[in-house]
Parts: structure tokens; sequence; C-alpha cells
């Protein structure tokens, strides 16, 4: 008896699909300056909180993030200027632009990434920014700032 019921219980385990899920992944390219790695933290946390999608870094190294970015090897990247091609997605006044390449604008997967970045885009201040900026010059760990800084707002 206690035989069936463990070759049942295995066979039932087995049978269950995995517990893991692996969704889709934004590539954002990035440089080493220490607001575009504020940035980035503070987009990669509030898009995977709110939409459930995870966000990749990719070091652009000097390269240029127009290039990348029309050739779909990133999906979305900082700029100081607003480039020939692509959607500003996050604009915060004296801070790198993030621009968007057409798979998070298009792409059904993302369909709720660009409405989140459109609200994290109204809710973010530039002195906000810039003080998170300071707290990583300082020694500040880029992603515990902003995670700290995102649940004290209550935005996450």
């Amino acid at each position: 008896m206690l035989r069936l019921l463990t070759t049942t219980l295995l066979l039932t385990l087995l049978a269950m699909p995995a517990g893991a899920c692996f969704g889709p992944k934004l590539y954002l390219g990035t440089g080493q300056e220490p607001a575009e790695t504020v940035l980035f933290e503070l987009v990669a946390l509030y898009v995977k909180e709110k939409t459930g999608t995870e966000s990749v870094r990719v070091e652009l190294e000097g390269s240029d993030p127009a290039v990348k970015l029309r050739a779909e090897e990133i999906d979305m990247a900082f700029f100081t200027q607003h480039p020939a091609s692509g959607t500003v997605v996050l604009e915060i006044p004296g801070l790198p632009l993030l621009v968007a390449g057409p798979r998070p604008l298009n792409d059904l997967q993302f369909t709720t990434v660009a409405p989140a970045l459109k609200k994290l885009d109204r809710l973010l201040g530039a002195e906000q920014v810039k003080k998170l900026v300071k707290q990583v010059e300082q020694g500040a760990f880029p992603g515990a700032a902003a995670r700290r800084f995102l649940m004290s707002q209550g935005w996450i």
C-alpha cells in the first residue's frame, strides 16, 4: 500500500509542469555614467514590478547607441540628446533620455512596458534622480538605492 501511494505521488509530481517561467527580456544599452546606471536600475526595477518583464543591462563601451538600436542588438538605450530614430519613452530634464526601438513598442510580449514607462516618466523628477546619483557617487549600490527610493514613494 505504501509503495502504491509513493508511486502515485511520484507520478503526479512528474506530470506537473515545471515551476520556472522565463519570459521575454528587454536589453537596455547603457554607458558607465552614474546617471545612466541609476536610471537603468530605476527603469529595470519599475518595469519588472509593474509588468513582469526583466531588463538586461548591455554595456555599450563607447559604441554608438543609435547604431545598436537600429541593428536591433538592444531594445532601448540612453542618449544625451534626441536621436534621429527611435521613440523617447523616458525624458527627465537634464538627464539622459531613454529611447526605445521597435521591439518594446510593437511586440505583443511587451504591451504593458510602454504604458509603465509613460507612468514612470510622469512620476519621476529630475531632483529625485539627481539625489540618487549623488548617493551612488558616494558609494551606495545603484540597485539598492533605486529599490529604497521606489518603495519609499509607494511606486512598487
